[in-house]
């Protein structure tokens, strides 16, 4: 058997145990994940022995060995488990960089991806070096994209807009005003290219969605930097609330389509939502209760969501005190009949959210 056909075979057994690892890693139990592991370990042995520079398809199966090997450590997610999954990202970036990205799409495709789950490895260990580092392998990773010869990417788009969403996260971890505001570019980079495909690809749909999610948590820390004037507090809180009317419609359009995956995501937009509602623009609460949570205001309706209903008793329950508390203080018979008919408004909407309690959150 001459080299090239030793070294085929060579590959293909390495190509076996990359399937079973592939396999043990989609099961995500510590014990099929340890079990990967050890599957990938052998595919990394087999692979560097191949002649890599005699065929840059060999350079390229070794890096996806061991990015697989670094995704099964991030998800075992221990301490040493993220430093080694490091090492293994650091050592198929290192393969990678033996290649001319330009010569086939793949190989960019994949070095982008190599710095993405690099730095979703660094943001796993929570503490501010690391979260630097992070944002600087999301930036590497959105630069790979953006070079005009990546146009070739078949996911381009859906790979860069997840790297801006997952580097718009890295900036909001700092809750500092100057970050929060890096990261509301950066999310909203992310919304820019999801935005047309949102609704018909599920994955753009996530990006949106935690996007979305992101911009509401960053929002919050420049609504409490101090000196900013009403108008910009008034411009944020417009956004604020846009964002969640958008994003929850998107996530009514999968619910529709029985996308059980985006429910969380529409429950922290939702809790969000009512309290931003409340505080601010209380007029609209009922609407955005109804709205989310009453099939009969709007198909893909939460109904039976027993949190959401929970954040909606809690935001209606603080009007009810902030209206009594408000009316009872003043004589004024006018502004007092107000007052009298905004209890009546939450009191309907608090009697409705009853009824669908009863027949959608008690019946389940």
């Amino acid at each position: 058997m001459d080299g090239a056909a030793n070294a085929g075979e060579m590959n293909q057994q390495a190509s076996v145990f990359m399937k079973r690892g592939i396999a043990l890693l989609n099961e995500n139990s510590p014990a099929a994940l340890a079990a990967a592991i050890g599957n990938f370990d052998q595919a990394i042995e087999l692979r560097r022995r191949l002649p890599l520079d005699a065929n840059p398809m060999y350079r390229y199966a070794l890096a996806a060995s061991w990015m697989n090997q670094g995704d099964a450590l991030t998800k075992l997610g221990s301490a040493d488990d993220l430093a080694e999954a490091l090492r293994s990202y650091d050592a198929a970036l290192e393969a990678l960089r033996g290649l001319s990205l330009d010569a086939n799409p793949l190989f960019r495709r994949r070095m982008a991806i190599a710095w993405q789950n690099r730095g979703l490895t660094l943001q796993a260990q929570r503490d501010a070096a690391a979260m630097i580092e992070a944002r600087r392998s999301f930036e590497t990773a959105i630069a790979t994209l953006q070079d005009g010869n990546a146009a070739a990417i078949t996911d381009r788009e859906y790979l860069l807009a997840a790297a801006w969403m997952n580097y718009a996260n890295a900036l909001a971890w700092s809750k500092t005003a100057p970050d929060a505001q890096h990261a509301r570019d950066a999310a909203k980079q992310a919304l820019a290219l999801a935005s047309a495909s949102e609704t018909h690809s599920m994955a753009m749909g996530e990006v949106s969605l935690k996007s979305r999610h992101i911009l509401c948590q960053v929002i919050v820390e420049l609504l409490a930097e101090k000196g900013n004037p009403q108008s910009i507090k008034d411009e944020l809180i417009a956004e604020a609330t846009d964002v969640v009317d958008d994003g929850l419609a998107l996530a009514r359009h999968w619910e529709r389509r029985r996308a059980g995956r985006f429910r969380p995501l529409a429950r922290e937009l939702f809790c969000f939502g009512a309290r931003a509602y409340q505080i601010f623009q209380p007029h609209f609460l009922n609407e955005f209760l109804l709205e989310n949570l009453d099939p009969a205001h709007s198909s893909g309706a939460f109904a039976d969501d027993s949190q959401m209903h929970g954040a909606a008793l809690d935001s209606l329950w603080r009007s009810f005190r902030e209206i009594q508390r408000d009316g009872f203080r003043t004589l004024d018979a006018a502004r007092f009949e107000k007052f009298l008919e905004k209890l009546r408004e939450l009191s309907v909407a608090e009697e409705r959210l009853a009824e669908l309690r009863r027949q959608y959150v008690a019946a389940r």
